[in-house]
């Protein structure tokens, strides 16, 4: 009966061990995965928050944007899809956060509650040693005391049966313990890649719907309306020069003095732009030389 007992107890040594290592590389590696799949889910929120701010300038820009038409269209309708895609993008960092990072998390507490419970299993095992030791003591010390003998025997056989029922004990939690891994992590993994695909795809649809908005830019037309401003900016500023110079007397009576001093201001004027260009070809032939 002894050496059975003996056996059983070392059955349940090699089991807590078993288990303790079970346990100490799910806490160990679901650890590492809460840690990288938080850094990225909180990656992604940046990249949503810095998607914002680029909807935000494109926007700001296409506001402005009068002269050309399509460019200011394109510009408007990109920003409202981005700003579009990061509200997904939104979508997807909270699905991250509660149904993927927060369920490998749990596990913390899990392993925490599978570990007390082995430790409680271990120490049901100490006890049945504790006893077994005592009997054998009893028996060396007292061997013609046959009642003490009798008392360590049935304290023993007690420990035994706890030490049994422990041991099947924990083998259930631990089957049960290893089912929910499984099961949650497949979860979690299916919950992960479903809610990237569901991101990315609509991600993609909208992209697609932005890259016709650009593409729909028409780059002629929007330089000929800036064109027609430039000349339209620059015949009003001829007026009111001409506005500003003109007299009440018929310009065929101006004097020959006025004459003069306007040729003298033309002449300035022609020189200054000369200037103004000689200076403008001088920098750039100096840029390229040191280019080259």
């Amino acid at each position: 009966m002894f050496t059975s007992s003996h056996s059983l107890s070392k059955v349940h040594t090699n089991e807590i061990k078993f288990i303790q290592e079970r346990i100490s590389g799910v806490e160990k590696h679901f650890g590492h995965m809460c840690s990288a799949l938080g850094a990225y889910t909180r990656k992604t929120a940046k990249l949503r928050d810095k998607g914002d701010e680029l909807s935000k300038t494109f926007m700001a820009y296409g506001e402005v944007e009068h002269l050309n038409k399509s460019l200011r269209s394109a510009l408007c309708e990109t920003a409202d899809t981005l700003a579009a895609i990061q509200d997904y993008r939104n979508v997807e960092v909270e699905r991250l956060e509660s149904r993927v990072v927060g369920e490998i998390a749990l596990y913390g507490g899990i392993c925490k509650t599978a570990r007390e419970e082995l430790k409680q299993s271990f120490s049901t095992r100490q006890q049945e040693i504790s006893h077994r030791q005592n009997l054998e003591k009893t028996k060396s010390r007292y061997p013609q005391n046959r009642q003490q003998i009798v008392i360590a025997e049935t304290k023993l056989q007690k420990a035994n049966v706890e030490a049994r029922r422990a041991c099947e004990n924990i083998e259930e939690k631990m089957d049960l313990f290893e089912q929910r891994k499984v099961a949650d992590l497949k979860r979690v993994l299916k919950e992960f890649v479903q809610t990237e695909l569901a991101f990315h795809a609509k991600a993609l649809e909208l992209y697609t719907k932005a890259y016709t908005h650009i593409a729909n830019i028409e780059e002629e037309e929007d330089l000929e309306e800036f064109r027609n401003a430039l000349k339209g900016n620059a015949a009003a500023r001829a007026e009111v020069v001409g506005a500003g110079q003109g007299s009440s007397l018929s310009p065929v009576i101006t004097s020959s003095r006025e004459k003069k001093q306007s040729h003298k201001k033309r002449d300035m004027k022609k020189s200054l732009e000369k200037l103004q260009v000689e200076d403008y070809e001088e920098i750039n032939e100096s840029s390229s030389s040191e280019a080259g």
